[in-house]
């Protein structure tokens, strides 16, 4: 058997193969809100954008709105990475990367046994 064969068969099998993969799934699915921590994490840009109208030294109302939307936004995207730097220690290509070599081995290992026969 050829890496072209298995190439196909990691084409056909990839997702079914990451799907049943608990380290990829965590690597993948980490962003989610999965504890009462999480959603504290996503808590805070909300409620630093309610406070920020407050204090904003800008007289225009609708300014004060868009620099509080801007500010939620960016306290939203931090505590996103905040939150992906704390549960995943590998990133979703390199768990993936991972996997595919452990599968060529086992499909190495189950053509060399059907080889045999």
């Amino acid at each position: 058997m050829t890496e072209k064969d298995f190439e196909e068969y990691w084409q056909k099998n990839r997702q079914n193969i990451l799907k049943h993969n608990d380290s990829y799934n965590k690597g993948t699915q980490g962003y989610k809100m999965t504890s009462g921590a999480d959603y504290l994490l996503f808590g805070i840009p909300v409620a630093t954008g309610i406070i920020s109208i407050d204090y904003l030294p800008i007289r225009g109302e609708i300014l004060k709105w868009a620099c509080s939307a801007a500010i939620t936004i960016v306290c939203f995207a931090l505590c996103v990475w905040i939150k992906s730097a704390l549960t995943a220690s590998e990133s979703p290509s390199d768990i993936e990367e991972r996997v595919k070599r452990a599968t060529r081995e086992i499909w190495k290992k189950k053509m060399a046994g059907q080889n045999k026969k």
